[in-house]
């Protein structure tokens, strides 16, 4: 009451007085819906009531502009004081909702009032496919209304990351997944190695791991890795492993001596409202090749995952979006798996480890193909809430079919029929028409079973792994001794080996 009083006063005081601005948030049905809301000032201001759940985990991060930052999730309402003006509100409620958005101006000492529908434009889980985030950093305690407030089906929240253990000195949870609806899982038992050589994530572990290493380079990721997998029953999809992203510097040696389960395709350089363009301290990518723009950059992340398909790996694409770390809401990045019956976390895992799936931050893509003689036919849809630019398929890295949609469009259907003699897999993406991001869709691949000539590729991690071993040769400090070092060697002159017998 003390903080609402001296708010109050300050608005007398500088000549504006405050007024109450009430938001009611309800779904198709008509029932109260949890949602995420943006309230904009006439001066580009975030408004907040003083108790509202926010991120207060990230920070002002490359390639985000503040309106996430400013955004807060309430259950189907909320009141605040504002000054007199004109204000956007904006509620979301994930990927499957239109986006509400609506101008009200609010006069002095007046309550007004704003009254939102959200409604969905499909409803993936009547398709029997659900979503889920692979990378999450918020507080276990607000997950499970963040998850509804995004309508996201399975949230992989990180506990443990690097020396930062919230179970230490506590006991584990009793489930490690919490229930916020029959559709909305969370998962609380999930751990992110994350150091000079890159990051990987262990989703579904039984306890925690050493990971609180005083080393950026030692002990190596695939240590933990290892460890992880040691856990695994027989036939088992947990734990699960994730490469975050594909440009980190010790990715050919995880891929050639530990392959993931899964590879991070549209990860958290992602964001809502911008784009991180840049490799972080990953492998920079070939300017000339690759320009300095966003598109230079999807291409060049996009690129590695086409070569490591190439090279035979069969890898289901992941999405997630470091919400907590970098300014995304929970599940902007997301992927969608088929799931038969009620969901649980070990079904979808093993649906997505056995199936078809896509990633997303924006459109809804759904991929097949069908055998006729010696053809296949490729059929591919796109749905979205905003206009789709095109939609291609792509094979062995190649797009193979570009297809333009008319101007504006929010649907599209096609199919295209071709040789599958001369690719080893195939695979449809989609991207959208926004101004200040990239919003994709890539389904996961379907593997044709000829021969590629995949020594190119080959050739390009050698390449890859011999800037490794020189910097890692020639850096005295990345190490504590040369014990450590010569270890590091062993496991990167290992990977060389794989990809060199395949470079031939």
């Amino acid at each position: 009451m003390a903080m609402r009083t001296l708010a109050i006063l300050f608005l007398i005081v500088s000549g504006t007085w405050a007024a109450e601005l009430r938001i009611q948030v309800r779904d198709e049905a008509g029932r109260p819906v949890w949602t995420r809301l943006e309230v904009r000032g006439p001066d580009g201001k975030m408004h907040q009531p003083p108790s509202a759940l926010r991120d207060r985990t990230a920070g002002n991060r490359p390639g985000g502009e503040p309106w996430y930052l400013g955004s807060f999730v309430v259950e189907g309402q909320a009141s605040l004081e504002v000054p007199a003006g004109r204000y956007t509100v904006i509620a979301e409620h994930g990927l499957e909702y239109e986006r509400a958005e609506r101008i009200v101006e609010v006069r002095e000492r007046q309550p007004a009032r704003v009254a939102l529908r959200l409604r969905p434009w499909i409803r993936m889980r009547d398709r029997g496919w659900y979503s889920g985030d692979m990378h999450l950093h918020r507080p276990p305690e607000d997950s499970a209304a963040l998850g509804l407030a995004e309508d996201l089906n399975i949230s992989v929240v990180f506990t443990m990351w690097n020396k930062r253990n919230l179970w230490e000195g506590k006991a584990l949870p009793a489930d490690p997944v919490t229930r916020a609806s029959p559709s909305h899982l969370v998962m609380l038992m999930n751990a992110e190695d994350e150091r000079g050589g890159g990051a990987w994530l262990l989703d579904g572990i039984p306890k925690p791991l050493p990971l609180g290493v005083d080393g950026r380079w030692f002990p190596p990721g695939i240590t933990f890795v290892r460890q992880a997998r040691a856990l695994r029953s027989p036939g088992g999809a947990l734990p699960w492993f994730d490469c975050e992203k594909p440009f980190w510097w010790e990715v050919p040696v995880m891929m050639a001596l530990a392959a993931p389960d899964s590879f991070g395709v549209v990860h958290n350089h992602f964001n809502q409202y911008g784009i991180n363009n840049a490799e972080a301290w990953g492998r920079p990518r070939d300017q000339g090749q690759f320009p300095s723009s966003r598109e230079g950059f999807v291409n060049y992340s996009l690129s590695l995952y086409y070569r490591y398909l190439n090279l035979g790996f069969r890898l289901p694409p992941s999405a997630g979006s470091a919400s907590g770390v970098l300014p995304n809401p929970p599940g902007y990045n997301r992927m969608y798996v088929p799931v038969s019956g009620p969901l649980s976390v070990e079904k979808w895992f093993a649906a997505l480890r056995d199936g078809p799936s896509f990633v997303t931050n924006g459109p809804i893509l759904f991929f097949r193909t069908e055998r006729a003689g010696s053809r296949l036919t490729a059929s591919v849809e796109a749905r979205a809430r905003e206009p789709i630019d095109r939609v291609e398929i792509v094979a062995n890295g190649e797009v193979i079919k570009q297809f333009s949609p008319t101007a504006g469009s929010r649907a599209f259907k096609a199919a295209f029929t071709f040789d599958p003699k001369n690719h080893s897999w195939v695979a449809a993406r989609c991207f959208l028409k926004p101004s200040a991001t990239i919003r994709l869709a890539h389904s996961s691949p379907v593997y044709l079973g000829a021969h590629w000539d995949a020594r190119a590729d080959a050739q390009y991690f050698v390449n890859w792994l011999d800037e490794l071993i020189a910097q890692t040769t020639a850096d005295a400090k990345r190490f504590a001794n040369t014990g450590e070092r010569d270890q590091a060697l062993a496991l990167y002159r290992e990977a060389r080996a794989f990809y060199q017998a395949r470079a031939r």
